[in-house]
């Protein structure tokens, strides 16, 4: 079916990286995603990725992004992954600087500029928040925040976020992502330090990738919102992540997030041809 390969793109947005394919003509249809998609993310014996993306024909936008993460499991978006779909997009003709585009957590917008892609939002309703929220364990923070922006996130203010290990934020980010009592569907999960009020410093650890990625742009995003209707914060603001920095504004009115923008790099760092090895 594939003599000839699957034609692909790999791209990441501030390290966060992903494997991109055109699939407006059905090319990848009649393939089982789910498991496909946990062999070609696999690193070391295939192209590896934290997230596979597929762009779509959609009749309510330029284009429809469906985001898979690296466990096969279908998400309902991704703020750095959308950055690199909205590029791939113009890329192959799909789109214009200026697009809207489709996903399971409703239309986006892009547009694409010297400092690479700036993303807006659909707005974060503020009574959907569920801010300090009480978390009895032994980490460094007893109070949660709770949003989806996309998809979920959990947000914990914490000191020095770049000294905790790396196995000992990975053992906390495992436990609060499946914690199945207080987040039945699972959760993303940000530590996030306050620098100043504009800059915060973050690492996520997401569900789905089961690890902590070089950078989320939703979880950044969500981190910047709730640190600004906390009062930490202006609404603007740089967001520091493993990866590189992002650029994070919005307009705070009495119930709403609203002009949400995500702005950050994307990289297109190859492209080639999936052979049946990398999915056998």
């Amino acid at each position: 079916m594939f003599d000839l390969g699957i034609p692909f793109k790999k791209m990441n947005g501030c390290g966060n990286d992903f494997i991109v394919v055109d699939n407006r003509d059905g090319l990848l249809n009649e393939v089982a995603l789910s498991a496909f998609v946990q062999n070609v993310c696999r690193r070391g014996t295939s192209i590896g990725a934290d997230g596979f993306m597929l762009l779509e024909n959609s009749n309510i936008a330029d284009f429809k992004m469906r985001y898979f993460n690296a466990d096969g499991s279908e998400g309902e978006m991704c703020g750095n992954g959308a950055r690199c779909m909205s590029r791939f997009a113009y890329h192959i003709g799909a789109a214009k600087t200026k697009m809207s585009f489709e996903t399971m957590a409703g239309i986006y917008q892009a547009e694409l500029n010297q400092n690479g892609v700036n993303v807006k939002f659909p707005d974060v309703q503020l009574q959907a928040l569920k801010l300090n929220q009480p978390y009895k364990w032994d980490g460094p923070s007893g109070v949660y925040h709770y949003g989806v922006v996309g998809v979920p996130h959990t947000v914990w203010f914490v000191e020095n976020v770049i000294a905790i290990a790396d196995d000992q934020l990975r053992e906390w980010g495992r436990m609060i992502r499946n914690d199945q009592q207080q987040f039945p569907n699972g959760t993303n999960v940000n530590f996030v330090e306050l620098i100043d009020r504009q800059t915060l410093s973050i690492r996520t650890y997401e569900r789905g990738v089961e690890a902590e990625t070089y950078a989320c742009g939703s979880g950044s995003t969500a981190a910047a919102i709730i640190a600004g209707i906390l009062g930490h914060v202006d609404t603007s603001v740089n967001v520091l992540t493993r990866g590189g920095p992002l650029k994070i504004s919005y307009h705070l009115t009495d119930y709403a997030a609203e002009s949400v923008y995500l702005e950050g790099n994307s990289k297109l760092v190859a492209e080639g041809h999936l052979l049946p090895d990398a999915w056998t």
